[in-house]
This record gives structure tokens, C-alpha cells and sequence, in this order.
């Protein structure tokens, strides 16, 4: 695998330098030497150059580019050119369009050079590359870590179900927090003095956007199933059929009305089979993400998933009905991505950027900000998974009791933590701009200047100091190398920009193997490459695939094929007329995925049928889902979807 990769990316580099020079061609000397200095370099050094060396590179750049200035780092490829010059050797001719030789940014600086540079940077940094066992280790011991630096677990979290006082805890809130009291400063007056301002703030902020949610009610909301994994079994199991369901989860989610179509259903299940009343824990799981690590989620029990989906559509639709909208979506990045660009213009607005924020969520945290409405924190108590297991590292305990809220995998993790940093965002400003908020029409005067999607922050630059030391009384954690607030560069929900131009490179994901997923995988980056012009790139992909009848499409037909702006020469791909829709079609290749369903023997099919609600004339079966297939076969298309000339 590493060497289809080198080979593969070592074209990729061999064309981006092609497509650099037709838009600098006085530096084709220059890239020339850039390409076999990189060469040399990956031979030395093998794939690493290109997966883990250039794009923390690029990390560099990026940061000199909002400092104003280059600074050496001493990491690969960043060797000063001289003793006089301090840039780099390597795209030597890019970084003095952008800084002087002293490193200082030109005032005019070329913002095709700042591209270019990060497109040849990043190129490779998501690339799909099993990373390391020893990856995984240092990924479980930063999990474990983590969790190990949140505080206990406060009372309302531990208290037995059945006890007198299970339901009768009363959280203080933020202000008058013991424990965020213990963690202010105590020899910095002024300092303190501001924090506790924040945190009456925070309370204010955070009543108002709790109550505005609304009563919690189960019965009112969708219960559903999400698409992950399961932590009971490994592979496909029949998610409606119910093994455990324990006192907890039942004191806010009673199984007979959210676990049955019907209380038949319920009472023949209690006859006919025992429904454990223990809480089954989460499961630790390993994504690829880098080469550099993985990211680790969990795999929910199956009542926790199903209860969560449904504390999930309740704060979805509550959100997106309310104020809160203004500030905040939880399908729709497009806002953060607009002030990204508007604050890298201005340099009014800072992005905010968190390290591992999912997993520093503390159960204290979630208590006082949801303590306004007590329907919706009982629930996010009952449907919490306490322990995780994992199997991925044998330097760590196989089993672990979570201090944190939640993993990555459960449902409520992202609304949860973005309506969190949603209340500190407001109350920051608001404490920062010495605001008084009253009323959620208070609030409404910052919109425009404040926007959450999970831990993408978008905050007025005036406040971002402030919003730091907020989060880390919180025990959150700011990921500084991904946040700006100084010059023009901004980077939030994939969006980077410099000065309002939009400077995202395109990623190169994976070569083409034969499969269908690589196939999809390879048009894609070829036709991300074609739409940013870089014309030599998106063709040498494409050509990668020889053999495969691929069709030249409209940009946004939504047809599978490569993208272009130029009639195509069709005479290679076989046609017909379809009688039965009027239409002329192409035969070329298409990429489908299928996923069968084996039937069970019992009535969990009509639970489903009512969860997933098909349309009548949808052909809808139940059974269990299996692994999905994709299948890349020859198709007939429209040959309206096809580039033609008017």
C-alpha cells in the first residue's frame, strides 16, 4: 500500500508543480528544483514526507501568515534559504510573493502565491492511510488522560436510582459553583473579578436558551436508530429487538411506551424472553482519520442510541424554531463559513478552534447549563453511558469509568456541546462589551458576530480573550494552532481564507485500486481539482482510471462522472432512445450502492416499519440491515446530464 501511494502522490506533486508554473511561469526554474528537492527528500524518508512533513508545514504558514511575519520552525522542508534570507528553500519563489526576505508580509502580498503554497502543503493531509499500532496507543492514553483530568462526578450523576434524593438535586449554577469557584484566580484580582462576572453571565445566558428549548417530553419527538455501530455485538444485529434497558434509562424513558409499537408487543417480549435491567457500556472504536492517528468513537448501546436519537430531533427542531437559530445550525456550516470569511476581511471576527472538545465536556458543566430545564437534564442523565470499554491498546485498563459527559458516537454530543459553547460565546462577549442581557432580544444584537457549529467557534476578535480563559475554567482546552484572531487569515468548518479570497486547497484522499469506493474516491478529488482550475492535476487523475467508460458531466447534474466545462467527444459511449421517458441515454459507468436486509421472526418488523415510515409506493422490507455494497457497473445515463453545447 505505501508504495501505490508514494508512486501515486508523486505524480500528484509532479502535476500541482505543473499547474503552479502555467500560473508563475518566471519560477519555473524555481519548482523545477522544488519538485526534485522533494523527490530526493521522499526517497530518503518515504510517505511520511507527504502525509505528516508538508502539511505541518502548511500548519506553520498558516500561523506566520496570521502573525504577520515567518518564523523559523526547524520542522522539514522549512530550511532558510540564507544567513540574509530567512524563508525557506523549498517554494522559495512562492513565499517571496508573500514575505519579504527579512519574513515580514508584504502588504501586497500575492494571494494566488498564499494558494498555491498551502494546496501543495496540505495536498495530502487527509489522505485514507492505515495509520500505526503505537498511533492508537498514544491516541487511548490522550482518551484516557483526558478523562482522568475532569473532575468527579458530582452527586446529581452518581445518585442510585430508587434513593429519596434521585430526582431532588438542585444544581447552583455557574455563579455559585463551588467547584468553579475553587478554579478562579486567586492572585489576580481583576482577573477574577471579570470571571465572575462571566460566570453570572453564563447563568443568565444559559437560562435563557435552556427554557427557550421548551418541556422535554419523549412521546413528542422521534425515537430512531442512527447508523453506527452498536456496543452489544460487532456487525449486523437486529437493533429493534430489545436484550437491555436498565432502571435509569426507565425513569425518564419507560420501555413499554418508547421501546414498543404497542403495549402487546411489550408484554409478549417480558413473556417470552428476560430484558436485562443492567447497563451494558459503550465501546471504544478506532476511525482513520491520519496518518499521524486515528480518531476514536464509541459505539452507544443499542436503548441509548435509540433514546438519543430522540433528545437529538427534540433539540434539533426546538433550535432551529427559536432564537437560537440565529446563532446557531446543526446541518448547515454555511454561516460559520461566511464570517470566516468576512472576519479574515476585517479582522474583526476570530475563529476558535478546541482540542479534543467532545471529550472534555464535563458532567458538571452539562448540570448547571441545563439546570433551567430539569425534563431534558434528567434525560441526558438517563440515556449518558457510564463505562467504556476498549480493546485497542493493552497498555490501559479494558474497561473505564467515564468523568466525562459523553464520547464521540453518542447523539446528544454535538448539540449538547455546541448550545454549551453557544452560552459561553454570548456571555463572553456580553461580559466583554459590558452588555446587560436580560431578555434573549439582548442577545439578538450579536448576531452576525457570533456563530457555533460543534467546536468551530466564530467570535468578535474584541471578546476572544476572554472566550479562552472562559473555556478553560470550564477544563476546556483552545487548539491554538487552529485559531486566529490576528491578521487576515481564518479558518473554520473547511472553509480558510485570507483577506475574503478563499484559499481551501483540494485534499487528495486515496489511488485507485480497482474498488468502486476508490474509484468514487479518485473522481471526486479530480473533479475538487478541475474546479479550482488546476486543470494538469484533475487530468493526470483522471487518467489513472483508463479503462473505465467515465462521463464528462455538468458541474451539480449529480450525475457520477467527471466534471467539465467543454463539450465532450461522446463517440466511444454506446446510446439509446428510451421510449418509455422520451429521452436520449448514454451507457457509461455508475457507481451504486445496495444494502439487503435479512427478515426476522418476530414483531420488532412493525417497530421499524412505524420508526422509518416509508412512503406507500416506496418497496420497503424489514429485517436487519447488512454491510452496504457499492458496486461501480456500466449504466444508462440522460444525455441531458452530459456537458453539450447550447
Amino acid at each position: 500500500m505505501s508504495k501505490c501511494h508514494v508512486r501515486e502522490l508523486s505524480g500528484v506533486y509532479a502535476h500541482l508543480f505543473r499547474d503552479a508554473r502555467s500560473a508563475f511561469p518566471t519560477l519555473e526554474t524555481d519548482f523545477e528544483r522544488d519538485l526534485t528537492r522533494l523527490q530526493r527528500l521522499v526517497e530518503q524518508r518515504g510517505i511520511g514526507v507527504y502525509l505528516r512533513d508538508l502539511p505541518a508545514a502548511g500548519k506553520h504558514f498558516d500561523r506566520c501568515l496570521a502573525d504577520g511575519q515567518y518564523k523559523l520552525s526547524g520542522l522539514p522542508l522549512t530550511k532558510r534559504y540564507s544567513n540574509r534570507v530567512v524563508i525557506p528553500k523549498f517554494l522559495r519563489g512562492l513565499y517571496l510573493l508573500v514575505f519579504d526576505e527579512s519574513g515580514l508580509l508584504k502588504e501586497d502580498c500575492c494571494t494566488e502565491a498564499i494558494f498555491f503554497i498551502r494546496q501543495i502543503l496540505f495536498a495530502a493531509k487527509k489522505a485514507v492511510y492505515p495509520c500505526s499500532q503505537a498511533a492508537i496507543d498514544d491516541a487511548v492514553a490522550d482518551f484516557v488522560l483526558t478523562d482522568s483530568e475532569l473532575p468527579e462526578l458530582d452527586s446529581f450523576w452518581k445518585i442510585p436510582v430508587g434513593s429519596p434524593d434521585f430526582d431532588l438535586v438542585v444544581e447552583p449554577g455557574f455563579r455559585f459553583s463551588p467547584l468553579l469557584q475553587s478554579r478562579l484566580p486567586e492572585d489576580e484580582l481583576a482577573r477574577r473579578f471579570v470571571l465572575q462576572l462571566f460566570l453570572t453571565n453564563l447563568d443568565v445566558v444559559s437560562t435563557l436558551v435552556a427554557t427557550t428549548l421548551g418541556s422535554y417530553r419523549p412521546a413528542e419527538w422521534r425515537f430512531r436508530h442512527g447508523p453506527g455501530a452498536i456496543s452489544q455485538v460487532t456487525g449486523p444485529t437486529n437493533k429493534y429487538s430489545w436484550s437491555s434497558w436498565s432502571e435509569t434509562l426507565e425513569t425518564v424513558y419507560p420501555i413499554a411506551d418508547c421501546g414498543f409499537h404497542n403495549y402487546s408487543s411489550w408484554a409478549d417480549k417480558c413473556k417470552n424472553s428476560r430484558i436485562c435491567s443492567s447497563e451494558p457500556d459503550s465501546r471504544l472504536i478506532a476511525v482513520p482519520k491520519t496518518f499521524t492517528g486515528p480518531r476514536l468513537i464509541a459505539a452507544e448501546p443499542a436503548e441509548h442510541q435509540w433514546c438519543q436519537q430522540n433528545c437529538w430531533d427534540y433539540l434539533c427542531r426546538r433550535v432551529s424554531g427559536t432564537w437560537i437559530g440565529r446563532f446557531v445550525s446543526f446541518r448547515d456550516q454555511s454561516r460559520n463559513q461566511a464570517l470566516c470569511t468576512l472576519g479574515s476581511e476585517t479582522g474583526s471576527l476570530a475563529t476558535v478552534d478546541l482540542s479534543a472538545a467532545s471529550d472534555r465536556v464535563t458532567c458538571h458543566v452539562v448540570a448547571q447549563m441545563f439546570r433551567s430545564n430539569p425534563g431534558l437534564l434528567r434525560a441526558l442523565r438517563a440515556s449518558r453511558t457510564r463505562r467504556i470499554t476498549q480493546k485497542l491498546s493493552k497498555k490501559f485498563e479494558e474497561s473505564i469509568e467515564l468523568r466525562k459527559f459523553s464520547t464521540m458516537g453518542s447523539a446528544v454530543t454535538f448539540p449538547v456541546e455546541t448550545l454549551i459553547f453557544l452560552c459561553v460565546a454570548l456571555a463572553a462577549v456580553a461580559t466583554a462589551r459590558r452588555m446587560r442581557v436580560i431578555r434573549s432580544e439582548d442577545l439578538l444584537a450579536l448576531q452576525g458576530e457570533v456563530s457555533v457549529f460543534g467546536d468551530d467557534i466564530v467570535i468578535p476578535t474584541d471578546s476572544r480573550e476572554l472566550f479562552v480563559d472562559a473555556l478553560e475554567l470550564l477544563w476546556f482546552k483552545v487548539n491554538d494552532a487552529k485559531s486566529y484572531w490576528t491578521g487576515k487569515f481564518r479558518e473554520s468548518c473547511g472553509v480558510d481564507s485570507y483577506n475574503g479570497c478563499n484559499v481551501t486547497p483540494v485534499y487528495w484522499k486515496r489511488p485507485y485500486d480497482g474498488k468502486p469506493e476508490s474509484l468514487a474516491s479518485v473522481v471526486e478529488s479530480s473533479n475538487n481539482f478541475y474546479k479550482k482550475f488546476l486543470l494538469s492535476t484533475a487530468f493526470h487523475l483522471a487518467s489513472t482510471l483508463q479503462g473505465e467508460a467515465i462521463l464528462p458531466v455538468k458541474s451539480g447534474s449529480g450525475v457520477f462522472g467527471l466534471e467539465s466545462r467543454l463539450d465532450p467527444d461522446l463517440r466511444r459511449f454506446e446510446r439509446r432512445w428510451n421510449g418509455d421517458l422520451q429521452r436520449v441515454e448514454i451507457r457509461a459507468v455508475v457507481i451504486k450502492s445496495r444494502q439487503s436486509r435479512t427478515p426476522t421472526n418476530d414483531d420488532s418488523a412493525l417497530l421499524q416499519y412505524f420508526t422509518e415510515a416509508p412512503a406507500p409506493c416506496d418497496p420497503w422490507v424489514h429485517g436487519i440491515a447488512q454491510r452496504p455494497s457499492t458496486k461501480a457497473r456500466r449504466g444508462w445515463v440522460p444525455l441531458e446530464s452530459i456537458v453539450l453545447s447550447d
